[in-house]
C-alpha cells in the first residue's frame, strides 16, 4: 500500500471517529430527557418487532448479552419494557415493549431523524446516495 493511501486511510479513520463521537454525543444530548442512546436502540428494535429474546437483541445490536441485561433492567424500571416467559417453553424469556416504551421510541426516532436530516442537509441527493453506497460496501 502506498504511503499516500496509508495516510488517507488514517485520515479517514480519524474523520469516522470524530463524526461518530459527535453524532453519539449530540443524540445523547437530544435524548437526555428520556433515555440514553443505548436504551433507545433496544426500544427502537422492539417497536418494530414487538418482542425478542435477550440473545436476539444482543445479536441485532452486536453487543454482549451482559450489556443487554443491564440495559433491559433499566428499561424495566422505567416501565418501557417487560420480560415474559414463553408459554410453550418456560426456558425462553421474551423482552416486550410497553405502550410507554413504544411512545418514547416513536418520539425519539422522530428526533433522531430530524437531527440527521439537518446534519446531511449540506449534501446533495447524489452525495447522500454515494455515501450510502460507500458505507454499504464496507459492512
Amino acid at each position: 500500500m502506498s504511503d499516500n493511501r496509508t495516510e488517507s486511510i488514517i485520515n479517514l479513520e480519524k474523520s469516522f471517529q470524530t463524526a461518530f463521537r459527535t453524532f453519539r454525543k449530540d443524540i445523547n444530548d437530544l435524548f437526555s430527557d428520556d433515555v440514553p442512546a443505548n436504551e433507545f436502540a433496544v426500544l427502537n428494535l422492539l417497536k418494530d418487532k414487538d418482542f425478542l429474546t435477550a440473545s436476539e437483541l444482543a445479536a441485532e445490536m452486536k453487543v454482549s448479552s451482559s450489556h443487554i441485561t443491564g440495559v433491559t433492567d433499566r428499561l424495566i424500571k422505567k416501565d418501557m419494557i417487560t420480560r415474559e416467559r414463553s408459554v410453550t417453553d418456560r426456558r425462553i424469556v421474551y423482552v416486550k415493549i410497553t405502550e410507554k416504551g413504544h411512545s418514547v421510541a416513536e418520539k425519539l426516532a422522530s428526533i433522531r431523524h430530524e437531527y440527521f436530516k439537518e446534519k446531511f442537509s449540506a449534501l446533495s441527493d447524489e452525495e447522500v446516495e454515494r455515501m450510502i453506497d460507500y458505507l454499504n460496501r464496507m459492512v
